[in-house]
């Protein structure tokens, strides 16, 4: 498969290769197209490999607070023997929404009828090379009510000392 843009990612191209990897610069260039560092390629990985360096783009199933999954995508990068997952992406039906986000939530919440439906949650869907369990993890700042109060706080902070 030729690299393509993450942004056109989809959940069918997650089924075919659950694993992708970002191209590097020289190869994601096309005729029409500057290169890049948005371009992903898939791999034939059947695990996540623990290599000395990597970023892979990893099929993952999202878990909402009223406890539906939606599939989605996280970002697993791998140096010098650590391993970090973050949710990036959950797909309502092939859109990507930003994991988080105001209006991930709102999106998420009319689909599923759900008042304040949030990502929670998420489980890669591939192994780790040399484990045994599938990676699962919590999102912590799925739910941006507190985030957006901090934001109104500031906002209305700005307002009182301009007003002086």
């Amino acid at each position: 498969m030729l690299p393509k843009p993450f942004a056109t990612l989809n959940r069918a191209d997650l089924e075919q290769a659950p694993i992708w990897e970002w191209a590097p610069e020289d190869s994601s260039a096309t005729e029409n197209e500057l290169a890049d560092e948005s371009f992903v390629y898939a791999t034939q990985y059947a695990s996540i490999p623990m290599v000395d360096y990597g970023q892979f783009v990893v099929s993952a199933d999202i878990t909402l607070k009223e406890g539906g999954v939606m599939p989605g995508i996280c970002e697993v990068s791998v140096a010098a023997g650590e391993l970090a997952v973050v949710p990036e992406v959950v797909f309502m039906l092939d859109r990507q929404l930003t994991i988080p986000a105001v209006e991930t939530n709102r999106l998420l919440s009319r689909y599923t009828k759900t008042l304040e439906n949030y990502p929670t949650g998420f489980v890669l869907k591939v192994l780790v090379e040399g484990e045994r369990e599938l990676r699962s993890g919590s999102i912590t700042a799925g739910d941006m009510k507190d985030l957006v109060a901090v934001g109104m706080d500031m906002l209305n902070a700005l307002k009182s000392l301009r007003a002086k």
